[in-house]
């Protein structure tokens, strides 16, 4: 499995698409801040948007274009100002995503503006790892993208599964499932787009992008149990001991050692969530041979234990399921 792959398994993201938006007039609709770990995307199909956060100049979108709100800051779409707009409205629409339109013929001729909304939500506690390591506003630019991209393909299989080109098509069968299984692609491939455009701050996606030290950080995800030494790591990169502690920590935005701990939490914490493995296996899995010291550092992580962890964890997800307990 590829480094991309190891990471994204550790902090598992949910993925929603829920709107479409095709508007034929002048339009401005606001969106509210989210909740702590949502993070609010738009995928631009066709014509333009404008993106305004907080006051700074607004960011100009066009067909191709993803935008990710990491942190759910509130921002307003739109082409007009909101005294110009004309009022967006619930269309009638039998694809399995709402249709929000603001002209009645906008459907049968090329809209000015044409994006799907949805969230990514980082339900496990430990995915804010993930997400501080990602910028406020993550943009990718379809213009930049190769022809045979996957994010340009999925784009074309959305607008299909969400209405066709006017967003009233009749569904095909299965397009909820369909949608669904696409949204969640999404974000994977929305991060390897953005790593190929050069968008990485420090932390840890720069290392996974550095073309040397990716070395360093694919072997601790390949073997989270091994025993790491800074002169193994180094010799991975071909590095003197001091050049890749130094290297490290300025593309990676923390020490080696910091960033291993990282991974063996976020390891330990998906094993407590999703496996039956004792407190202490999780412990020896992740690189600790004495339970006690396991317990200690991963309270230090996540501000509880193993245990308490995996119940609290576990009961909010089945909540969410709407299980009773």
């Amino acid at each position: 499995m590829d480094a991309l792959s190891r990471l994204l398994s550790l902090h598992p993201v949910r993925a929603g698409l829920d709107m479409r938006c095709r508007f034929g007039q002048p339009w401005n609709v606001p969106h509210p801040a989210l909740s702590e770990r949502v993070a609010p995307y738009h995928f631009i199909l066709e014509g333009t948007v404008q993106l305004q956060l907080g006051q700074g100049e607004p960011m100009r979108l066009q067909a191709g274009d993803l935008v990710v709100l990491m942190r759910g800051a509130a921002h307003a779409l739109f082409i007009a100002p909101a005294a110009d707009a004309v009022e967006v409205r619930q269309a009638v629409s039998a694809a399995p995503v709402q249709l929000q339109v603001n002209d009645d013929q906008a459907g049968g001729a090329r809209p000015l503006s044409d994006f799907l909304c949805g969230q990514f939500h980082f339900d496990a506690p430990h995915s804010a790892t993930l997400m501080q390591a990602l910028p406020e506003v993550l943009l990718v630019r379809g213009a930049a993208l190769p022809e045979a991209d996957g994010l340009r393909m999925l784009a074309t299989l959305l607008r299909n599964e969400c209405g066709g080109a006017d967003g009233r098509a009749a569904p095909r069968a299965g397009a909820q499932a369909v949608v669904s299984g696409l949204a969640a692609a999404l974000f994977g491939l929305v991060l390897r787009a953005w790593l190929a455009q050069g968008g990485p701050q420090p932390g840890l996606l720069a290392l996974l992008a550095h073309p040397v030290l990716q070395g360093a950080l694919q072997a601790m995800l390949e073997a989270l149990h091994e025993d790491w030494s800074l002169q193994r790591l180094a010799a991975l990169c071909h590095m003197s001991r001091a050049t890749f502690v130094r290297r490290f920590q300025q593309v990676g935005g923390a020490t080696p050692a910091e960033v291993l701990q990282q991974l063996r939490m976020a390891q330990a914490a998906r094993l407590l969530v999703y496996s039956k493995m004792s407190t202490a296996q999780i412990g020896e899995a992740v690189g600790y041979q004495s339970e006690a010291a396991f317990n200690r550092v991963f309270k230090k992580f996540s501000a509880l234990g193993p245990g308490a962890y995996r119940r609290q964890v576990r009961a909010v997800q089945a909540v969410g399921e709407g299980i009773s307990e």
